[in-house]
């Protein structure tokens, strides 16, 4: 006998006691994310990158920023929406992106699965800008 599930296709728990679901369903805010700075000139050898690994819980979103710095992601596991200025598309694990200085972007989580993804800014020079 065969029997396969995914995850991403089944109804998560929402019990209002233990369920993570239940406890944010009516927050304020959308934004439901950890960030880790690994790697960042003002306490690492690095003089213009810096380093990080965000999760993204589910329901939630990462908040919606713009900078002057390149930056690039890459998603380690669950599925997303990435918005990048006026566009938006899907993201899954083993996808990476490239997002240009100074332009709007922000992350949500999709799915029952957390959304981790590991990205990286880079500096540039003054004229690059």
């Amino acid at each position: 006998m065969k029997y396969v599930v995914n995850v991403n296709s089944m109804e998560p728990d929402v019990d209002p006691t233990r369920s993570l679901r239940a406890w944010v369903k009516n927050r304020d805010k959308s934004v439901l994310r950890d960030t880790y700075w690994l790697i960042d000139p003002e306490s690492s050898p690095s003089r213009r990158l810096k380093m990080g690994y965000t999760v993204i819980y589910p329901t939630g979103t990462t908040t919606g920023h713009s900078h002057d710095e390149e930056e690039v992601y890459f998603v380690v596991q669950g599925e997303g929406v990435m918005v990048v200025g006026e566009e938006e598309f899907p993201i899954k694990p083993g996808d990476a992106l490239y997002v240009p200085p100074r332009v709007f972007h922000t992350t949500r989580q999709v799915g029952n699965i957390p959304l981790a993804v590991v990205w990286v800014t880079g500096k540039l020079d003054e004229g690059e800008i």
